[in-house]
């Protein structure tokens, strides 16, 4: 979602809206056996394969993109007609192993998941801004989806030094 909606509207408002946004978005995550993990301003980070993995979880994870893509046509109508505004949105797909577990202290847990595939799709995420409402994966996404892909290259992205760069592909849908 764009940042500048909380400067159009007042903040009461901007959480109704982000609710709203967050409660359709994440029974769409429930639905393809994923898990919101946690809440980062306007976005969220969606875990599949948590706790257990299986080979469907890149499958999983590209349905569930789809479904919030073609889900925006509700959000923005509801949200158009009870705000005035509406919205965009992003979602940026990325496979490899990360460490999930109860992260935190005493006072102050949570169930997540940290790892270099966890601090790549952050990066990944940045480039949606890009090309609005589409998905964008990485190759290794592609790789591990079961089903074929409808996809169009949009170019590379070092993930580090020491790593390769990896193809980034822009999700335009998935073949039966």
């Amino acid at each position: 979602m764009r940042h500048s909606l909380s400067l159009k509207i007042d903040p009461q408002k901007t959480v109704a809206i982000l609710n709203f946004f967050f409660s359709v978005m994440g029974e769409i995550v429930f639905k393809h056996h994923g898990i919101v993990d946690k809440y980062l301003g306007d976005g969220f980070l969606a875990l599949f394969g948590a706790p257990v993995s299986s080979p469907m979880d890149a499958d999983n994870a590209i349905s569930a993109a789809l479904d919030m893509r073609q889900a925006m046509e509700g959000v923005n109508h509801y949200i158009k007609g009870r705000f005035g505004a509406s919205l965009t949105m992003g979602v940026s797909i990325h496979t490899g192993d990360v460490v999930v577990g109860n992260i935190g202290f005493d006072k102050k847990m949570d169930y997540t998941g940290i790892g270099d595939p966890v601090n790549f799709v952050f990066k990944l995420q940045a480039m949606c801004k890009s090309w609005p409402n589409s998905i964008l994966i990485s190759e290794k996404t592609r790789h591990a989806a079961q089903s074929p892909l409808d996809v169009e290259a949009v170019g590379t992205f070092e993930v580090d030094r020491t790593l390769r760069e990896l193809k980034i592909f822009k999700l335009l849908g998935q073949q039966p």
